[in-house]
């Protein structure tokens, strides 16, 4: 087994400069902010790309996907319950969203960098866990899990932000 040097001086170049900015998005969220809609989706998004990327680089993908689908039927109700913890509003004059402060940001996106990372490194440690069934649907769950709180989060704030226009306009 490598050591934790011999981990980090292996990792890619580019995944550095990727940590420091998925830092960076999560630090700017524990500001309130107003910002566009489709801003407020980075991260969720990210977390469905690099879910999806995981199963296509699968051995088994129809297990991967699976997993990831089941994981994330699972989590969709998690990342509700703590959007609504999250103050939003619309402003209808622009149509961009006032949101309050919060740490999500900052865990959802340190959350999808250390599981990939994780993964990364685990399946080049231990290259025949690849070929494992198991691993395959732990793997693909893993990651849709994080994505599935992501996006049930995301989509809370939308819900609420647009359905409080609706019933005062």
């Amino acid at each position: 087994m490598p050591s934790v040097y011999q981990i980090v001086v292996n990792t890619p170049l580019w995944v550095w400069p990727l940590m420091l900015f998925v830092l960076w998005l999560g630090w700017r969220g524990l500001q309130p902010r107003v910002m566009p809609p489709a801003r407020l989706a980075i991260l969720p998004l990210v977390g469905v790309v690099t879910s999806i990327t995981g199963i296509a680089q699968s051995l088994q993908p129809a297990i991967a996907a699976a997993g990831w689908a089941t994981a994330l039927l699972i989590a969709l109700p998690l990342g509700w319950a703590i959007g609504t913890r999250r103050a939003v509003r619309l402003r209808p004059e622009d149509g961009r969203l006032e949101v309050a402060g919060g740490w999500f940001a900052l865990g959802f996106g340190i959350s999808i960098f250390v599981v990939r990372y994780a993964l990364g490194v685990l399946s080049g440690v231990m290259p025949q866990l690849r070929a494992e069934p198991l691993w395959i649907v732990l793997s693909g769950s893993v990651g849709s899990v994080v994505t599935g709180i992501g996006l049930g989060w995301l989509a809370n704030l939308l819900f609420r932000a647009y359905r409080r226009v609706e019933v005062s306009g």
